[in-house]
């Protein structure tokens, strides 16, 4: 029997941490202390979160204030929670399994965006006297929606992003209204991060392996980095691997770099990225131009499954083990010292001592380049899927 590895990481501006493993969740204090969790294996003053999953988590998000955090399934159940007691506030099932989740800027809605390319929004919370309706459709991509994003300031925009490699942005809440499209590039777009300190631009991370800034308003390219220039000696010197067992679906010869997240750090004016397979994190400076710079990659033990920012602070979840040499750490903390990156111990410990559940084995989380292929068909577990 091996511990559950996180599958997920989010944080919110409260100072709680999420960490998701399969159906369960643990929310933690910034000490790593769990406040509360769905989890029965926990110690009887932690608060159990009622309204538990009975599938695994696919998708979470903190409201910008941090009040409220919302989950989605496998089985297409929302649930948002309420965050100074950890009740239960609305539960809903949603008719497409979602992809990706957000709050608006307010807390009042919740966005969710699925895989047949449509992004709707419902109520947080609902009056005493209030019908529950079906969420509203906001808007539609012709492909699979893979990430969906608010940004920061006036007017407010939403962002999304697709399996047909471009990034859309919408004024909101009248999002038929499209203000830009974001084209350039050349795979699926993974992820979207917007920013507080740059609030008229955004970053995309993709499977084309780059990392591209753009203007929001306008949808102009700004700058384009590209990982393999960074990231290609992981190759070729064997920490990363190629390799049927990598990437089922494309030439087991080729080199892949692509991007599972990308979040803002506020108080450093920075990002960081996760590379789908790589045993790094991605850091790179917001500068004057706007441009990104000083980019930096800064190596961990194991191949990073989500990341996350904690203040500034970044909290990285680890890939399931994948040989019986490595350790079973559950995440690794960096901490901002003297202009450089390291190990926040404390917290790394704290998180590490959590348990999940027992397993039978860890099982390798499958790669993007599966579903991010247009050739790719998830079968559906029902006809509404």
């Amino acid at each position: 029997m091996v511990r559950a590895s996180i599958t997920l990481v989010e944080t919110s501006s409260q100072g709680h941490i999420a960490l998701v493993f399969d159906a369960n969740f643990h929310i933690t204090d910034s000490t790593g202390k769990i406040v509360a969790s769905t989890s029965d294996d926990v110690d009887v003053s932690v608060a159990k979160i009622g309204g538990a999953n009975k599938d695994r988590i696919i998708t979470v998000a903190f409201s910008q204030d941090g009040s409220l955090f919302a989950t989605c399934n496998n089985e297409k159940t929302v649930t948002i929670y309420n965050t100074a007691d950890w009740t239960a506030v609305r539960s809903l099932i949603i008719a497409k399994r979602a992809t990706a989740i957000t709050f608006d800027p307010s807390g009042a809605y919740l966005l969710i965006a699925d895989k047949f390319g449509e992004v709707h929004r419902t109520p947080t919370a609902l009056s005493a006297d209030e019908v529950a309706s079906k969420p509203e459709l906001l808007l539609g991509h012709v492909s699979i929606v893979c990430d969906v994003k608010m940004s920061y300031g006036s007017p407010s925009y939403v962002l999304t992003c697709d399996r047909d490699e471009k990034l859309r942005v919408s004024k909101y809440p009248n999002a038929y209204n499209i203000q830009s499209f974001g084209l350039g590039h050349t795979e699926f777009v993974t992820t979207i991060a917007t920013a507080q300190f740059a609030p008229n631009n955004a970053v995309t991370g993709s499977g084309d392996g780059t990392l591209r800034l753009w203007d929001i308003s306008s949808g102009q390219l700004v700058q384009t980095v590209d990982l393999q220039e960074l990231l290609e000696p992981y190759y070729t010197d064997g920490r990363v691997l190629m390799g049927v067992s990598n990437f089922e679906d494309r030439n087991a010869a080729t080199q892949r770099y692509g991007v599972l997240r990308v979040r803002s750090i506020e108080g450093q004016r920075m990002f960081v990225a996760a590379v789908e397979r790589f045993p790094v994190v991605v850091v790179l400076s917001f500068g004057e131009g706007p441009a990104l710079a000083n980019v930096r990659v800064v190596d961990v033990a194991r191949p990073v499954a989500d990341v996350a920012v904690l203040g500034d602070r970044i909290v990285a979840a680890y890939a399931p083990p994948s040989g019986e040499t490595d350790s079973d750490d559950l995440a690794v903390v960096l901490e901002p010292t003297n202009g450089d990156l390291t190990t926040d111990v404390t917290l790394s410990a704290a998180l590490n001592a959590l348990s999940t559940q027992q397993i039978e084995a860890a099982a390798p989380a499958p790669s993007i380049y599966v579903w991010g292929n247009k050739m790719y068909m998830d079968p559906p577990k029902d006809d509404e899927d």
